[in-house]
C-alpha cells in the first residue's frame, strides 16, 4: 500500500480538474477521475459523490486564493478555479511554513558527511536558496554521529542492496574470529546503535536473522543468486531488545534488576527498555523488571551503572554478569596492587586524599 494518503491523491485530482479551464468538470465527472486515479493507486475508490463535494470545501477552507466558481451549461453545473491561473500547487509559502522547513532541512544536514550522501546537501542547498533561507544562522541541534567510524563507505552501497532487493557476498572478520570469512547475505534494514552502525539481514549459511557491525566489513559485493524476501516488520523488530542482536528463535526474557536509591531517579526518568515495571521501592533501592532478550548489549547496558544495578533473576544471567565482573577485577589485581598497608583501597595518585 503506498504511503500517501487517499485523501491526498483526491485533493491533487481535483486541483487539477479545477485548474482545468479548456475542459468542463462537473461532480461526477471529477468523481471519476479520482476513482480512476485511487484505482492505479491501489487505494479503495470513492463511493459517494459527497466525498468530492467535501473535498472541494476543504481546498477552498484551506488554502488561500482557492476560490472555486460553479457555472451552468444546460442541465449540467460544472466546476472551476475563478483564477484559471490558480492552483493549490502553486500557491507561495506561508512566513511560518518557511520556518519549519528550514529547521527540516537543518535536520537533514545530519546526514552531511556520510559517504556518497551529498545529495542531501545539494538539495537542501537548492531548496534554501530557492525560499530564500537564510543559512548563516547558526545549528542548534547536534547529534550523537562518530562521522570517523570505520566502514561508513559501505553505507551506500549497502542502502542500495535493500532499495534493490540485492543479495551481497560479505568480506566480514568479527571479533571473535582471527581471520575473514565470506558471508552470503540477503540485506533488510540499517541501523544506528550507540554510534555504530549496523546492516540486519539473513545469514544464507546459518538460516537466521543476523546483524553485521560496519566497522568489520572489508568489502561488498553482488551475489547471483534469487533474493530472499522478509515480511519483518523492522518499526517493531528492536521492541523487545537493547541494541541490536537477538536470537528469534528464543523468547525475550523478564529481568529482575536492584537498582540503587541515586540511580533510581535518572533509570525513574530513563527507563532502561519501554517493557520497565516498577515492581518495589524502599530506602534500601528499587525493584524492576523489563522483557528484553538477553544479549551483550544489555550485558553492556548493566555493567555501565557499576554497582548501582543488580541483576536479581534469571539466576543464569545474574551469574554471567558475576562472571564479567570477576574478570575485570582479575584484570585490574593483576597489573595493580589492589590493597595497601593500611588497608585503603588502591587509588591513583590524583585521588590521594579523596574520600572514597
Amino acid at each position: 500500500m503506498p504511503k500517501t494518503k487517499s485523501s491526498d491523491v483526491r485533493i491533487k485530482v481535483i486541483d487539477q480538474c479545477l485548474s482545468d479551464h479548456k475542459r468542463k468538470y462537473s461532480t461526477a465527472m471529477i468523481f471519476e477521475c479520482c476513482n480512476e486515479e485511487l484505482e492505479k493507486r491501489d487505494f479503495s475508490p470513492v463511493t459517494a459523490m459527497n466525498s468530492i463535494r467535501a473535498d472541494i470545501e476543504q481546498i477552498q477552507r484551506i488554502y488561500p486564493g482557492a476560490d472555486v466558481e460553479s457555472y451552468r451549461e444546460g442541465r449540467n453545473i460544472y466546476y472551476r478555479y475563478e483564477d484559471p491561473d490558480f492552483s493549490i500547487f502553486k500557491t507561495p509559502m506561508k512566513a511560518d511554513e518557511i520556518i519549519q522547513l528550514t529547521q527540516i532541512l537543518r535536520l537533514l544536514r545530519r546526514f552531511k558527511g556520510m559517504p556518497q550522501f551529498n545529495w542531501v546537501d545539494e538539495i537542501a542547498e537548492r531548496v534554501g536558496a530557492s525560499l530564500k533561507i537564510d543559512e548563516t544562522t547558526d545549528e542548534v541541534v547536534g547529534f550523537d554521529e562518530n562521522l570517523d567510524l570505520v566502514g561508513l563507505e559501505f553505507f551506500t552501497p549497502l542502502f542500495n542492496a535493500i532499495v534493490d532487493k540485492q543479495p551481497l557476498k560479505l568480506s566480514y572478520q568479527s571479533f571473535k574470529k582471527d581471520k575473514e570469512e565470506i558471508i552470503i547475505v540477503h540485506p533488510y534494514y540499517l541501523k544506528q546503535y550507540n554510534k555504530r552502525w549496523f546492516l540486519i539481514g539473513w545469514d544464507d549459511e546459518k538460516n537466521y536473522m543476523a546483524n553485521f557491525a560496519f566497522d568489520r566489513i572489508k568489502n561488498v559485493e553482488n551475489a547471483n543468486m534469487p533474493y530472499k524476501p522478509t515480511d519483518v516488520n523492522f518499526f517493531d523488530y528492536f521492541d523487545d531488545m537493547i541494541g541490536v542482536s537477538k536470537d528469534s528463535r528464543i523468547e525475550p526474557q523478564v529481568v529482575k534488576l536492584w537498582v540503587s536509591s541515586s540511580s533510581w531517579p535518572y533509570i525513574k526518568t530513563k527507563p532502561l527498555h519501554g517493557t520497565q515495571k516498577l515492581i518495589s521501592e524502599d530506602e534500601n533501592g528499587t525493584i524492576i523488571t523489563i522483557n528484553v532478550h538477553l544479549n551483550y548489549e544489555l550485558e553492556q547496558q548493566i555493567l555501565s551503572f557499576g554497582e548501582n544495578v543488580q541483576v536479581i533473576e534469571p539466576e543464569y544471567f545474574k551469574m554471567r554478569i558475576i562472571q564479567r565482573i570477576k574478570v575485570a577485577l582479575d584484570n585490574y589485581s593483576n597489573k595493580f596492587n589492589m590493597t595497601e598497608p593500611n588497608g585503603y583501597t588502591f587509588a591513583p595518585s590524583y585521588l590521594k586524599n579523596k574520600k572514597l
